[in-house]
């Protein structure tokens, strides 16, 4: 999006406008949970909140809201959530959460999934039991990420998604990867609305 936009004439812009109205509704976000400490850049955020067992699923919501708001907006995403020590104040940011956080939106998540590190997932849910479907959805990869699906309605869901996916899928490896994750998930989540499926193979 960043690419884009700088390197096309004003005229041809077609992202910049959009962040700015998602930034205007991100930082409403900062009323929704008592805490919550909210950073915004360019195509990032970054949201932070003193570690509480009982937050998360409230922070998890939020998430999962914000995430499918951009869903609407026509913009993907993905990111990682983790924990560890965490400085801000006057603008000034130090954090290792952040690394960690990044270092998982880098490497594992690729595809748009919010993906929580396993070390968190272990903290919050001692029992693998006990892991909440609603929040979160556990991958063949064995990563767990945030249901930004869940409870949606399906029909809804995939006019936003057939608006962002195209009849042809692109031939970018990973554009396409990312575009076949996205209508997996979709079906996954609503086996009786699966509205398009890909064939590997031809």
């Amino acid at each position: 999006m960043v690419n884009h936009d700088c390197e096309s004439p004003e005229t041809a812009q077609k992202y910049i406008d959009k962040l700015k109205e998602t930034h205007k509704k991100t930082k409403k976000l900062k009323n929704e949970i008592d805490g919550l400490q909210l950073t915004q850049f360019s195509d990032s955020i970054v949201l932070a909140l003193p570690y509480k067992r009982e937050s998360f699923d409230d922070f998890s919501k939020l998430v999962s809201n914000y995430q499918y708001e951009l869903l609407k907006n026509g913009i993907l995403c993905r990111g990682g959530i983790s924990y560890g020590m965490h400085h801000y104040e006057d603008d000034f940011l130090f954090s290792n959460g952040l690394i960690h956080a990044y270092n998982i939106e880098k490497d594992i998540s690729v595809n748009p999934r919010i993906v929580v590190s396993r070390d968190l997932v272990d903290l919050l849910y001692p029992d693998p039991n006990k892991i909440s479907e609603k929040n979160l959805t556990k991958e063949s990869d064995g990563s767990h990420f945030i249901n930004y699906l869940n409870d949606r309605d399906p029909e809804e869901s995939w006019d936003f998604i057939s608006k962002i996916i195209p009849h042809s899928l692109a031939s970018s490896p990973s554009i396409r990867g990312k575009q076949i994750w996205l209508l997996n998930y979709f079906n996954h989540t609503f086996p009786k609305n699966i509205h398009r499926t890909v064939e590997h193979f031809s």
